[in-house]
């Protein structure tokens, strides 16, 4: 394929609030981050092994989201080639009930499949689940070994599929995440659609008029430059965070922790410019710009598990995502000990001109190994600039400290 720019389109500004869910399908992954978060992975992982496996032959196929199953493969010729339904539930493996409407599905569908006499319909699950032969569904094989995944997995097997692909040296992890962004916001695209819908009016039949062409996939994936434009930018902050979160949370107990869940449904509920300002908030050494150089460093998995290891010992409060003390207020951070303290102090007051929680919090508090009482004055050690020659700043008009996890677990400064 011949390598071209891929800048992305622009998606509008989805008008999706947790007050909407009532609106909801029970068959639809769509309403829950979880939900459209794994679906989409699978079906990324999906389309792109078909590519791997013959381009030419499945260049004319396309994915459909949300209609007749939680993703659905066409041929070229508008026959349905694999239906595939996807459950990414904790404690949850008895999907009986669901394996009978499936057998019903298939029998009702099979005017419309390619091949009706060999239907192929896969279940994905981040657990292992076992399914009686007699339904005709097959649980699909992440691996050789496996028929189950986690998001978390999967976005490795995609990371696999795309160096197979890519003709050109690239980062793959940002081409994975501009994969994502589109399914991603097809997805979210269709729900803000059944919203703006009529009374009445059915998901299913609002799906069934859109579809992604694998075209679409060649074409990110054979692309030189990948932008960002906002709203994809956040969106994949967003899936980055909740996918790691999740993951770190999946394998450290059985069960997502309290503190974790409310983390999430917090950051997803959140708005466009109310995001921006909280990933502001939690990465102050950083400009958020729209760039995967920005991305990476932010989206770390060493960062995150910094973040998590705060949330999880010491419950914020929901409203805020922060700490309100009698001696005023706090925020987390993904502040870590890997880098001198008056180097990151240093990058935080060179950044000051895009933050505006130093007006509002006392307190960063950080996974590192010093305690900080004036970023500003810190800072000055490493930018070695006299105290008479300090331009005015946020830090000078009201000073901010920086804690460590352990003098906020223990209530020093509280």
């Amino acid at each position: 394929m011949e390598e071209t720019q891929f800048p992305f389109e622009k998606v509008k500004e989805l008008k999706v609030t947790p007050e909407l869910t009532h609106r909801e399908e029970s068959n639809s992954a769509i309403g829950s981050w979880s939900g459209y978060i794994y679906q989409g992975l699978c079906g990324i992982l999906v389309v792109l092994r078909m590519i791997n496996e013959d381009r030419g032959k499945y260049h004319d196929y396309s994915m459909q989201l949300d209609a007749d199953e939680d993703f659905t493969i066409y041929d070229g010729t508008n026959k349905i080639y694999s239906l595939h339904q996807c459950k990414s539930i904790k404690g949850v493996t008895d999907y009986e009930k669901e394996f009978k409407k499936i057998a019903e599905k298939v029998e009702a569908k099979k005017d419309k499949l390619l091949d009706p006499d060999n239907p192929l319909y896969y279940f994905h699950s981040n657990c292992e689940v076992v399914i009686d032969k007699k339904y005709g569904i097959t649980p699909y094989p992440f691996t050789e070994k496996e028929a189950y995944c986690t998001p978390g997995a999967i976005q490795q097997l995609l990371n696999e599929e795309i160096k197979k692909i890519k003709t050109v040296e690239s980062d793959t992890d940002s081409v994975r995440a501009a994969l994502e962004t589109l399914v991603n916001g097809e997805v979210l695209n269709i729900q803000q659609k059944y919203f703006d819908a009529k009374p009445g009016e059915r998901l299913y039949k609002i799906a069934r008029a859109q579809r992604l062409p694998f075209s679409r996939f060649e074409e990110i994936i054979g692309a030189t430059i990948l932008k960002f434009n906002k709203g994809d930018f956040l969106n994949q902050m967003k899936s980055a965070y909740i996918i790691e979160l999740d993951n770190m949370s999946t394998e450290e107990s059985e069960g997502t922790p309290v503190a974790v869940n409310a983390f999430i449904d917090m950051l997803n509920s959140m708005g466009e410019t109310e995001l921006m300002t909280f990933l502001q908030r939690i990465n102050p050494k950083d400009k958020l710009v729209e760039s995967h150089e920005c991305w990476h460093d932010i989206t770390s998995k060493e960062r995150i598990h910094w973040l998590y290891d705060l949330i999880t010992e010491i419950p914020l409060d929901k409203e805020g995502l922060h700490w309100k003390t009698a001696k005023g207020l706090q925020t987390p951070s993904t502040l870590g000990n890997d880098e001198k303290i008056e180097r990151l102090c240093a990058k935080i007051d060179a950044n000051q001109a895009n933050l505006d929680f130093p007006w509002i919090y006392d307190w960063i508090v950080g996974h590192v190994d010093e305690h900080v009482d004036d970023i500003s004055s810190k800072a000055r050690i490493i930018t070695k600039t006299p105290e008479d020659d300090v331009k005015p700043s946020i830090f000078r008009t009201k000073k901010v400290g920086i804690l460590t996890k352990k003098e906020k677990k223990d209530g020093i400064y509280d």
